[in-house]
Protein backbone atom coordinates (compact mmCIF):
# COMPACT_ATOMS: atom_id res chain seq x y z
CA UNK A 1 0.00 0.00 0.00
CA UNK A 2 2.74 2.64 0.98
CA UNK A 3 4.39 1.39 -2.53
CA UNK A 4 1.13 2.67 -4.49
CA UNK A 5 0.89 5.38 -2.90
CA UNK A 6 4.86 6.72 -3.66
CA UNK A 7 3.91 5.83 -6.91
CA UNK A 8 0.56 7.61 -7.22
CA UNK A 9 2.14 10.65 -5.18
CA UNK A 10 5.28 10.38 -7.67
CA UNK A 11 2.90 10.49 -10.67
CA UNK A 12 0.92 13.82 -9.42
CA UNK A 13 4.36 15.62 -9.11
CA UNK A 14 5.02 14.61 -12.45
CA UNK A 15 1.92 16.32 -13.45
CA UNK A 16 2.62 18.89 -11.32
CA UNK A 17 5.96 20.07 -12.83
CA UNK A 18 4.28 19.48 -16.38
CA UNK A 19 1.35 22.05 -15.62
CA UNK A 20 4.09 24.61 -14.39
CA UNK A 21 6.48 23.56 -17.41
CA UNK A 22 3.61 24.36 -19.84
CA UNK A 23 2.27 27.58 -18.11
CA UNK A 24 6.30 28.71 -18.67
CA UNK A 25 6.11 27.51 -22.52
CA UNK A 26 2.60 29.26 -22.99
CA UNK A 27 3.71 32.76 -21.00
CA UNK A 28 7.36 31.78 -23.81
CA UNK A 29 5.40 31.81 -26.78
CA UNK A 30 3.35 34.45 -25.76
CA UNK A 31 6.39 37.07 -25.23
CA UNK A 32 8.29 36.15 -27.71
CA UNK A 33 5.51 36.92 -29.93
CA UNK A 34 5.05 40.33 -28.06
CA UNK A 35 8.83 41.15 -28.70
CA UNK A 36 8.27 40.75 -32.62
CA UNK A 37 4.56 41.55 -32.89
CA UNK A 38 4.65 45.31 -32.66
CA UNK A 39 6.89 46.46 -35.42
CA UNK A 40 5.41 43.93 -37.95
CA UNK A 41 1.85 44.25 -36.75
CA UNK A 42 3.13 48.80 -37.64
CA UNK A 43 4.45 47.55 -40.53
CA UNK A 44 1.96 45.37 -41.90
CA UNK A 45 -0.93 47.76 -41.46
CA UNK A 46 0.97 50.60 -42.62
CA UNK A 47 1.34 48.24 -46.06
CA UNK A 48 -2.28 47.72 -46.00
CA UNK A 49 -3.02 51.21 -45.79
CA UNK A 50 -0.94 51.93 -48.92
CA UNK A 51 -2.83 49.02 -51.08
CA UNK A 52 -6.04 50.64 -50.19
CA UNK A 53 -6.46 54.32 -51.30
CA UNK A 54 -9.72 54.13 -49.76
CA UNK A 55 -8.75 53.46 -45.84
CA UNK A 56 -8.38 56.44 -44.23
CA UNK A 57 -7.94 55.14 -40.97
CA UNK A 58 -6.04 52.41 -39.20
CA UNK A 59 -8.66 50.31 -37.08
CA UNK A 60 -11.04 47.20 -37.27
CA UNK A 61 -14.07 47.85 -39.06
CA UNK A 62 -17.03 46.95 -36.85
CA UNK A 63 -18.95 43.49 -37.20
CA UNK A 64 -22.22 44.51 -35.97
CA UNK A 65 -22.79 46.79 -38.60
CA UNK A 66 -22.78 43.81 -41.21
CA UNK A 67 -26.16 42.44 -39.53
CA UNK A 68 -29.17 43.73 -39.34
CA UNK A 69 -29.83 46.50 -36.54
CA UNK A 70 -30.64 45.87 -33.20
CA UNK A 71 -33.86 45.72 -31.50
CA UNK A 72 -32.58 47.85 -28.61
CA UNK A 73 -30.58 51.05 -28.89
CA UNK A 74 -27.18 50.78 -27.17
CA UNK A 75 -27.85 52.34 -24.06
CA UNK A 76 -30.87 50.01 -24.03
CA UNK A 77 -28.28 46.86 -24.51
CA UNK A 78 -25.66 48.63 -22.01
CA UNK A 79 -28.14 49.17 -19.09
CA UNK A 80 -29.06 45.34 -19.36
CA UNK A 81 -30.99 45.15 -22.74
CA UNK A 82 -27.04 42.43 -23.48
CA UNK A 83 -28.50 39.84 -21.21
CA UNK A 84 -31.11 39.26 -23.37
CA UNK A 85 -28.75 38.71 -26.56
CA UNK A 86 -27.24 36.54 -24.11
CA UNK A 87 -30.19 34.46 -23.69
CA UNK A 88 -31.00 33.81 -26.74
CA UNK A 89 -27.70 32.77 -27.89
CA UNK A 90 -27.30 30.50 -25.11
CA UNK A 91 -31.07 29.19 -26.10
CA UNK A 92 -29.78 28.46 -29.86
CA UNK A 93 -26.87 26.53 -28.75
CA UNK A 94 -29.61 24.21 -27.11
CA UNK A 95 -31.20 24.24 -30.68
CA UNK A 96 -28.14 23.70 -32.99
CA UNK A 97 -28.12 20.19 -30.46
CA UNK A 98 -31.34 19.20 -31.47
CA UNK A 99 -31.20 19.80 -34.69
CA UNK A 100 -28.33 18.37 -35.15
CA UNK A 101 -28.19 15.18 -33.04
CA UNK A 102 -32.04 14.04 -33.72
CA UNK A 103 -32.02 15.01 -37.37
CA UNK A 104 -28.85 15.98 -39.37
CA UNK A 105 -26.75 13.46 -38.00
CA UNK A 106 -29.50 11.18 -38.41
CA UNK A 107 -30.06 11.83 -42.05
CA UNK A 108 -26.07 11.28 -42.69
CA UNK A 109 -25.96 7.96 -41.26
CA UNK A 110 -29.05 6.79 -43.46
CA UNK A 111 -26.60 8.86 -46.40
CA UNK A 112 -23.73 6.39 -45.31
CA UNK A 113 -25.86 3.07 -45.36
CA UNK A 114 -26.92 4.26 -48.87
CA UNK A 115 -24.15 5.53 -50.03
CA UNK A 116 -22.19 1.56 -48.49
CA UNK A 117 -19.23 3.90 -46.89
CA UNK A 118 -16.85 1.85 -44.77
CA UNK A 119 -17.28 2.87 -40.98
CA UNK A 120 -13.58 4.92 -40.96
CA UNK A 121 -14.87 7.28 -44.45
CA UNK A 122 -18.38 7.94 -43.21
CA UNK A 123 -16.79 8.94 -39.80
CA UNK A 124 -14.02 11.03 -41.29
CA UNK A 125 -16.44 12.64 -43.48
CA UNK A 126 -20.20 12.63 -42.69
CA UNK A 127 -20.20 12.24 -39.20
CA UNK A 128 -17.43 14.86 -38.92
CA UNK A 129 -19.86 16.96 -40.64
CA UNK A 130 -22.51 16.50 -38.63
CA UNK A 131 -20.38 17.01 -35.26
CA UNK A 132 -19.03 20.24 -36.63
CA UNK A 133 -21.99 21.62 -38.44
CA UNK A 134 -22.46 25.14 -35.99
CA UNK A 135 -18.26 25.57 -36.76
CA UNK A 136 -19.05 25.49 -39.89
CA UNK A 137 -21.98 27.67 -40.54
CA UNK A 138 -20.49 29.97 -37.96
CA UNK A 139 -17.08 30.30 -40.06
CA UNK A 140 -19.10 30.94 -43.14
CA UNK A 141 -20.84 33.76 -41.72
CA UNK A 142 -17.31 34.98 -40.36
CA UNK A 143 -15.91 34.76 -43.95
CA UNK A 144 -19.11 36.20 -45.77
CA UNK A 145 -21.32 38.24 -43.82
CA UNK A 146 -19.34 39.72 -40.57
CA UNK A 147 -16.22 40.00 -42.33
CA UNK A 148 -14.13 39.42 -38.88
CA UNK A 149 -11.81 36.99 -37.48
CA UNK A 150 -15.15 35.14 -35.10
CA UNK A 151 -15.52 32.01 -37.56
CA UNK A 152 -11.11 31.94 -37.18
CA UNK A 153 -11.54 32.47 -33.48
CA UNK A 154 -14.36 30.03 -32.16
CA UNK A 155 -12.52 27.10 -34.59
CA UNK A 156 -9.26 27.72 -32.58
CA UNK A 157 -10.92 27.84 -29.27
CA UNK A 158 -13.23 25.13 -30.22
CA UNK A 159 -9.84 23.36 -30.93
CA UNK A 160 -8.31 24.16 -27.38
CA UNK A 161 -11.61 23.47 -25.95
CA UNK A 162 -12.07 19.83 -27.76
CA UNK A 163 -8.51 18.86 -26.60
CA UNK A 164 -8.73 19.95 -23.33
CA UNK A 165 -11.93 20.77 -21.76
CA UNK A 166 -13.73 18.13 -23.00
CA UNK A 167 -11.02 15.32 -22.77
CA UNK A 168 -10.50 16.72 -18.99
CA UNK A 169 -14.39 16.67 -18.18
CA UNK A 170 -14.50 12.96 -19.66
CA UNK A 171 -11.07 11.81 -17.33
CA UNK A 172 -12.78 14.01 -14.25
CA UNK A 173 -16.16 12.74 -14.87
CA UNK A 174 -16.62 9.07 -16.05
CA UNK A 175 -16.33 7.62 -13.10
CA UNK A 176 -13.58 4.87 -13.62
CA UNK A 177 -10.28 4.57 -14.57
CA UNK A 178 -10.01 3.98 -18.96
CA UNK A 179 -7.00 2.72 -20.49
CA UNK A 180 -6.34 4.17 -24.44
CA UNK A 181 -4.59 2.48 -26.94
CA UNK A 182 -2.02 3.98 -28.73
CA UNK A 183 -2.94 4.01 -32.20
CA UNK A 184 -6.09 6.18 -32.79
CA UNK A 185 -4.03 8.73 -30.28
CA UNK A 186 -0.93 8.87 -32.61
CA UNK A 187 -2.67 8.37 -35.98
CA UNK A 188 -5.37 11.75 -35.14
CA UNK A 189 -2.35 13.54 -33.57
CA UNK A 190 0.08 13.83 -35.88
CA UNK A 191 -2.37 14.38 -38.43
CA UNK A 192 -3.69 17.30 -36.50
CA UNK A 193 -0.36 18.58 -35.71
CA UNK A 194 0.20 18.84 -39.18
CA UNK A 195 -3.21 20.50 -39.53
CA UNK A 196 -2.30 23.04 -37.24
CA UNK A 197 1.45 23.84 -38.60
CA UNK A 198 -0.93 24.62 -42.32
CA UNK A 199 -2.78 26.64 -40.32
CA UNK A 200 -0.20 29.02 -38.80
CA UNK A 201 1.82 29.33 -41.77
CA UNK A 202 -1.15 30.18 -43.75
CA UNK A 203 -2.19 33.09 -41.84
CA UNK A 204 0.53 34.48 -39.84
CA UNK A 205 1.19 36.93 -42.97
CA UNK A 206 -2.54 38.03 -42.03
CA UNK A 207 -3.98 37.25 -45.99
CA UNK A 208 -5.42 34.20 -46.70
CA UNK A 209 -5.14 33.61 -50.61
CA UNK A 210 -6.90 30.83 -52.70
CA UNK A 211 -3.78 28.82 -53.23
CA UNK A 212 -3.12 28.31 -49.40
CA UNK A 213 -7.09 27.15 -48.87
CA UNK A 214 -6.99 24.53 -51.47
CA UNK A 215 -3.63 22.99 -49.71
CA UNK A 216 -6.25 22.81 -46.92
CA UNK A 217 -9.00 21.03 -48.05
CA UNK A 218 -6.80 18.66 -50.01
CA UNK A 219 -5.02 18.23 -46.15
CA UNK A 220 -8.20 17.05 -45.25
CA UNK A 221 -9.18 14.36 -48.60
CA UNK A 222 -5.64 13.35 -47.72
CA UNK A 223 -7.29 12.30 -43.89
CA UNK A 224 -9.84 10.18 -45.66
CA UNK A 225 -7.53 8.43 -47.54
CA UNK A 226 -5.36 7.28 -44.06
CA UNK A 227 -8.89 6.72 -42.85
CA UNK A 228 -10.04 4.79 -45.75
CA UNK A 229 -6.54 2.64 -45.17
CA UNK A 230 -6.71 2.92 -41.33
CA UNK A 231 -6.48 -1.07 -41.01
CA UNK A 232 -4.03 -1.87 -43.24
CA UNK A 233 -2.02 1.10 -41.48
CA UNK A 234 -2.61 -0.43 -38.25
CA UNK A 235 -1.37 -3.56 -39.14
CA UNK A 236 1.59 -1.81 -40.29
CA UNK A 237 2.73 0.03 -37.27
CA UNK A 238 1.62 -3.07 -35.18
CA UNK A 239 3.78 -5.25 -36.52
CA UNK A 240 6.71 -2.31 -36.51
CA UNK A 241 6.03 -1.76 -32.81
CA UNK A 242 6.48 -5.62 -31.90
CA UNK A 243 9.43 -5.76 -34.53
CA UNK A 244 11.15 -2.70 -32.20
CA UNK A 245 9.89 -4.25 -28.99
CA UNK A 246 10.78 -7.57 -29.96
CA UNK A 247 7.28 -8.54 -29.17
CA UNK A 248 6.02 -12.26 -30.95
CA UNK A 249 2.61 -11.92 -32.20
CA UNK A 250 0.27 -14.27 -30.62
CA UNK A 251 -1.82 -16.27 -33.09
CA UNK A 252 -4.99 -15.89 -33.06
CA UNK A 253 -7.21 -19.03 -31.46
CA UNK A 254 -9.88 -20.88 -33.66
CA UNK A 255 -12.39 -19.15 -31.50
CA UNK A 256 -11.06 -15.64 -32.14
CA UNK A 257 -12.67 -13.66 -35.56
CA UNK A 258 -10.50 -10.74 -34.86
CA UNK A 259 -7.18 -10.01 -36.76
CA UNK A 260 -4.07 -9.77 -35.28
CA UNK A 261 -4.07 -6.37 -34.74
CA UNK A 262 -7.13 -6.97 -32.50
CA UNK A 263 -9.42 -5.19 -35.14
CA UNK A 264 -12.76 -6.19 -34.89
CA UNK A 265 -16.27 -5.30 -36.43
CA UNK A 266 -19.32 -4.71 -34.14
CA UNK A 267 -22.56 -3.16 -34.58
CA UNK A 268 -21.65 -0.01 -36.83
CA UNK A 269 -18.43 0.61 -35.47
CA UNK A 270 -14.83 -0.99 -35.75
CA UNK A 271 -12.88 -1.44 -32.56
CA UNK A 272 -9.57 -2.86 -31.07
CA UNK A 273 -9.60 -5.41 -28.44
CA UNK A 274 -6.58 -5.56 -26.86
CA UNK A 275 -5.77 -8.35 -24.27
CA UNK A 276 -2.93 -5.81 -22.42
CA UNK A 277 -6.12 -2.96 -22.60
CA UNK A 278 -8.21 -3.50 -19.34
CA UNK A 279 -10.59 -0.88 -17.89
CA UNK A 280 -9.91 -0.10 -14.34
CA UNK A 281 -13.16 0.04 -12.42
CA UNK A 282 -13.01 2.84 -9.04
CA UNK A 283 -14.21 -0.09 -7.07
CA UNK A 284 -11.72 -2.71 -7.88
CA UNK A 285 -14.26 -5.33 -8.45
CA UNK A 286 -14.59 -5.78 -12.14
CA UNK A 287 -12.13 -5.87 -14.56
CA UNK A 288 -13.27 -6.20 -18.36
CA UNK A 289 -11.62 -6.34 -21.80
CA UNK A 290 -11.03 -2.61 -22.95
CA UNK A 291 -12.58 -1.79 -26.78
CA UNK A 292 -10.80 0.97 -28.19
CA UNK A 293 -12.71 2.72 -31.42
CA UNK A 294 -10.57 3.14 -34.26
CA UNK A 295 -12.22 5.80 -36.12
CA UNK A 296 -13.35 9.13 -35.51
CA UNK A 297 -17.13 10.38 -34.69
CA UNK A 298 -18.70 7.61 -35.24
CA UNK A 299 -21.72 6.37 -33.16
CA UNK A 300 -21.37 3.30 -31.86
CA UNK A 301 -24.39 1.20 -30.73
CA UNK A 302 -23.50 -1.61 -27.94
CA UNK A 303 -25.54 -3.30 -25.15
CA UNK A 304 -27.05 -1.09 -22.88
CA UNK A 305 -27.62 1.58 -25.73
CA UNK A 306 -30.21 2.28 -28.24
CA UNK A 307 -29.42 2.30 -31.58
CA UNK A 308 -28.18 5.75 -32.93
CA UNK A 309 -31.13 5.51 -35.50
CA UNK A 310 -33.69 4.56 -32.85
CA UNK A 311 -36.74 6.97 -32.69
CA UNK A 312 -37.30 8.55 -29.48
CA UNK A 313 -40.87 10.87 -29.44
CA UNK A 314 -39.94 14.47 -28.67
CA UNK A 315 -42.85 14.87 -26.69
CA UNK A 316 -42.03 12.13 -24.26
CA UNK A 317 -41.55 14.01 -21.16
CA UNK A 318 -38.46 13.11 -19.03
CA UNK A 319 -38.62 11.50 -15.72
CA UNK A 320 -36.14 13.65 -13.57
CA UNK A 321 -37.13 17.67 -12.80
CA UNK A 322 -34.09 19.18 -13.86
CA UNK A 323 -34.97 17.25 -17.28
CA UNK A 324 -38.46 18.06 -17.46
CA UNK A 325 -37.41 21.87 -16.76
CA UNK A 326 -34.99 21.49 -19.63
CA UNK A 327 -37.67 19.71 -21.80
CA UNK A 328 -40.67 22.51 -21.26
CA UNK A 329 -37.55 25.07 -22.29
CA UNK A 330 -36.37 23.33 -25.79
CA UNK A 331 -40.29 22.35 -26.45
CA UNK A 332 -40.80 25.38 -29.06
CA UNK A 333 -37.76 24.38 -30.81
CA UNK A 334 -38.71 20.63 -30.97
CA UNK A 335 -42.25 21.20 -32.77
CA UNK A 336 -40.72 23.37 -34.86
CA UNK A 337 -38.57 20.99 -36.27
CA UNK A 338 -40.72 18.33 -35.74
CA UNK A 339 -43.38 19.99 -37.98
CA UNK A 340 -40.45 21.27 -40.40
CA UNK A 341 -38.22 18.58 -40.83
CA UNK A 342 -39.35 14.76 -41.93
CA UNK A 343 -38.09 12.29 -39.17
CA UNK A 344 -35.82 9.92 -41.29
CA UNK A 345 -35.77 7.43 -38.33
CA UNK A 346 -38.77 6.53 -38.49
CA UNK A 347 -39.05 3.22 -41.50
CA UNK A 348 -41.00 2.78 -44.33
CA UNK A 349 -41.79 6.42 -46.44
CA UNK A 350 -40.10 8.58 -43.79
CA UNK A 351 -36.27 6.81 -44.34
CA UNK A 352 -36.66 6.88 -47.43
CA UNK A 353 -37.50 11.36 -47.50
CA UNK A 354 -33.46 11.68 -45.74
CA UNK A 355 -32.57 14.11 -48.58
CA UNK A 356 -35.29 16.32 -47.57
CA UNK A 357 -34.16 15.90 -43.90
CA UNK A 358 -30.74 16.87 -44.48
CA UNK A 359 -31.32 19.82 -46.86
CA UNK A 360 -34.23 21.17 -44.17
CA UNK A 361 -31.52 20.38 -41.25
CA UNK A 362 -28.83 22.56 -43.00
CA UNK A 363 -31.30 25.13 -43.93
CA UNK A 364 -31.75 25.06 -39.99
CA UNK A 365 -28.35 24.80 -38.65
CA UNK A 366 -27.48 28.05 -40.98
CA UNK A 367 -30.06 30.10 -39.60
CA UNK A 368 -29.58 29.23 -35.79
CA UNK A 369 -26.10 30.09 -36.58
CA UNK A 370 -26.69 33.18 -37.72
CA UNK A 371 -28.76 34.64 -35.50
CA UNK A 372 -26.41 32.93 -32.80
CA UNK A 373 -23.47 34.84 -34.48
CA UNK A 374 -25.92 38.09 -34.66
CA UNK A 375 -26.60 37.72 -30.82
CA UNK A 376 -22.93 37.25 -29.98
CA UNK A 377 -21.72 40.00 -32.27
CA UNK A 378 -24.28 42.49 -30.32
CA UNK A 379 -23.86 41.44 -27.10
CA UNK A 380 -19.38 41.81 -27.47
CA UNK A 381 -20.02 45.09 -29.72
CA UNK A 382 -21.93 46.55 -26.65
CA UNK A 383 -19.55 45.54 -24.14
CA UNK A 384 -16.57 46.72 -26.10
CA UNK A 385 -15.31 43.12 -26.46
CA UNK A 386 -13.55 41.73 -29.58
CA UNK A 387 -15.66 39.55 -31.53
CA UNK A 388 -12.35 36.98 -31.53
CA UNK A 389 -12.68 37.00 -27.74
CA UNK A 390 -16.62 35.96 -28.14
CA UNK A 391 -15.55 33.34 -30.59
CA UNK A 392 -12.46 32.16 -28.29
CA UNK A 393 -14.87 32.01 -25.16
CA UNK A 394 -18.47 32.04 -25.47
CA UNK A 395 -19.17 30.93 -29.15
CA UNK A 396 -16.25 28.11 -28.96
CA UNK A 397 -17.82 26.89 -25.61
CA UNK A 398 -21.02 26.61 -27.11
CA UNK A 399 -20.95 25.37 -30.35
CA UNK A 400 -18.67 22.63 -28.79
CA UNK A 401 -21.55 21.66 -26.07
CA UNK A 402 -22.96 18.87 -28.52
CA UNK A 403 -19.48 16.75 -28.49
CA UNK A 404 -18.80 17.92 -24.43
CA UNK A 405 -21.86 15.13 -23.45
CA UNK A 406 -21.60 12.74 -26.20
CA UNK A 407 -17.88 12.56 -25.73
CA UNK A 408 -18.75 11.90 -21.70
CA UNK A 409 -21.69 9.45 -22.06
CA UNK A 410 -19.29 6.79 -24.21
CA UNK A 411 -16.21 7.60 -21.97
CA UNK A 412 -18.55 6.99 -18.77
CA UNK A 413 -19.25 3.37 -20.66
CA UNK A 414 -15.42 2.75 -20.88
CA UNK A 415 -15.16 4.15 -24.16
CA UNK A 416 -12.36 6.48 -23.77
CA UNK A 417 -10.41 5.97 -27.08
CA UNK A 418 -13.93 7.06 -29.01
CA UNK A 419 -14.08 9.68 -26.66
CA UNK A 420 -10.72 11.06 -27.36
CA UNK A 421 -10.43 10.08 -30.65
CA UNK A 422 -13.68 11.82 -31.51
CA UNK A 423 -12.48 15.56 -29.65
CA UNK A 424 -9.16 15.38 -32.17
CA UNK A 425 -10.69 14.22 -34.91
CA UNK A 426 -13.29 16.92 -34.75
CA UNK A 427 -10.29 19.75 -34.43
CA UNK A 428 -8.71 18.22 -37.94
CA UNK A 429 -12.28 18.58 -39.61
CA UNK A 430 -12.66 22.17 -38.13
CA UNK A 431 -9.54 23.82 -39.40
CA UNK A 432 -9.06 21.82 -42.83
CA UNK A 433 -12.73 22.45 -43.82
CA UNK A 434 -14.22 24.60 -41.73
CA UNK A 435 -11.77 27.15 -42.37
CA UNK A 436 -10.34 26.05 -45.56
CA UNK A 437 -13.64 25.61 -47.65
CA UNK A 438 -14.96 29.19 -46.98
CA UNK A 439 -11.79 30.77 -47.67
CA UNK A 440 -11.44 28.56 -50.84
CA UNK A 441 -15.06 29.29 -51.85
CA UNK A 442 -14.60 33.31 -51.19
CA UNK A 443 -11.25 33.70 -52.94
CA UNK A 444 -11.72 31.44 -55.92
CA UNK A 445 -15.04 31.78 -56.76
CA UNK A 446 -16.67 35.08 -55.01
CA UNK A 447 -14.03 37.20 -55.28
CA UNK A 448 -11.72 35.14 -57.33
CA UNK A 449 -7.85 36.71 -57.02
CA UNK A 450 -8.80 38.10 -53.86
CA UNK A 451 -7.56 37.33 -50.05
CA UNK A 452 -9.37 36.77 -47.12
CA UNK A 453 -7.60 39.12 -44.52
CA UNK A 454 -7.10 37.98 -40.73
CA UNK A 455 -7.10 41.36 -38.79
CA UNK A 456 -5.94 39.67 -35.37
CA UNK A 457 -2.39 38.75 -34.18
CA UNK A 458 -4.10 37.28 -31.75
CA UNK A 459 -4.86 34.37 -33.49
CA UNK A 460 -1.42 33.27 -34.79
CA UNK A 461 -0.42 33.09 -31.12
CA UNK A 462 -3.40 30.98 -30.25
CA UNK A 463 -2.73 28.97 -33.29
CA UNK A 464 1.16 28.35 -32.55
CA UNK A 465 -0.24 27.43 -28.55
CA UNK A 466 -2.78 25.13 -29.94
CA UNK A 467 0.88 23.16 -31.32
CA UNK A 468 1.92 23.12 -27.43
CA UNK A 469 -1.93 21.76 -26.53
CA UNK A 470 -1.10 18.58 -28.41
CA UNK A 471 2.40 17.81 -27.46
CA UNK A 472 0.78 18.85 -23.42
CA UNK A 473 -1.82 16.29 -24.18
CA UNK A 474 0.60 13.26 -25.31
CA UNK A 475 2.58 14.08 -22.53
CA UNK A 476 0.23 13.65 -20.06
CA UNK A 477 -1.44 10.97 -21.35
CA UNK A 478 2.59 9.66 -21.07
CA UNK A 479 3.05 10.14 -17.20
CA UNK A 480 -0.43 8.70 -16.34
CA UNK A 481 0.35 5.49 -18.46
CA UNK A 482 -2.04 6.10 -21.11
CA UNK A 483 -5.16 6.13 -18.99
CA UNK A 484 -8.03 8.12 -18.52
CA UNK A 485 -7.82 8.84 -14.39
CA UNK A 486 -8.79 12.23 -12.42
CA UNK A 487 -5.43 13.77 -11.91
CA UNK A 488 -5.00 13.58 -15.21
CA UNK A 489 -8.80 15.51 -15.84
CA UNK A 490 -7.47 18.16 -13.35
CA UNK A 491 -4.26 18.66 -15.30
CA UNK A 492 -5.78 19.12 -18.33
CA UNK A 493 -8.57 21.60 -17.39
CA UNK A 494 -5.95 23.42 -15.69
CA UNK A 495 -4.12 23.73 -18.96
CA UNK A 496 -7.44 24.69 -20.95
CA UNK A 497 -7.40 27.98 -18.32
CA UNK A 498 -4.26 28.38 -19.05
CA UNK A 499 -4.05 28.80 -22.81
CA UNK A 500 -7.54 30.84 -23.06
CA UNK A 501 -6.86 33.06 -20.21
CA UNK A 502 -3.55 34.04 -22.03
CA UNK A 503 -5.45 33.77 -25.20
CA UNK A 504 -7.74 36.57 -24.65
CA UNK A 505 -5.56 38.56 -22.89
CA UNK A 506 -3.35 38.67 -25.85
CA UNK A 507 -6.34 39.56 -27.93
CA UNK A 508 -7.48 42.90 -25.18
CA UNK A 509 -3.84 43.66 -26.15
CA UNK A 510 -2.89 44.02 -21.83
CA UNK A 511 0.15 42.59 -23.07
CA UNK A 512 1.10 45.20 -25.49
CA UNK A 513 -1.20 46.75 -28.37
CA UNK A 514 -0.64 43.81 -31.11
CA UNK A 515 -3.99 43.93 -32.07
CA UNK A 516 -5.56 46.64 -34.13
CA UNK A 517 -8.34 48.80 -32.17
CA UNK A 518 -11.79 48.74 -33.28
CA UNK A 519 -13.05 51.60 -35.79
CA UNK A 520 -15.48 54.20 -33.73
CA UNK A 521 -19.42 54.28 -34.03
Amino acid sequence: MKRYHCKRNGRYLKLGILVILYTLVVLGTLVYRASGSQHHTHQRHKRDLSEDDDNTTDCIPRSVDNFPGNFFTLEQTQDGGVFLHIFIALYLFGALAIVCDDYFVASLEVICDELKLKEDVAGATFMAAGSSAPEFFTALIGVFISKSDVGVGTIVGSAVFNILFIVGVCALFSGMVVNLTWWPMLRDCVYYILAVATLVIVIQNGKVHWYEALIMFLLYLGYILIMYWNKDLEEYFERLYRKLRHIPEDPPSQNETQSLTGSQKIGNGVYNTSKDSVKDVEDGKNDEVETSFTGTHESVPHEGHKDSKEYESPWLIPISFPARILWVTMLPVKAILYISIPDCRLPGRWRKMYPLTFIMSVVWIAGFSYVMVWMITIAGDSLGIADTVMGLTILAAGTSVPDCLASLFVSRDGFGDMAVANSIGSNVFDILVCLGLPWLIETAAVNHGDYVKISSEGLIYSSITLLSTVVFLLLAMFFTKWTLSKPFGIVCLSAYVIVITFSVLYELNVFGNFVAEICPR
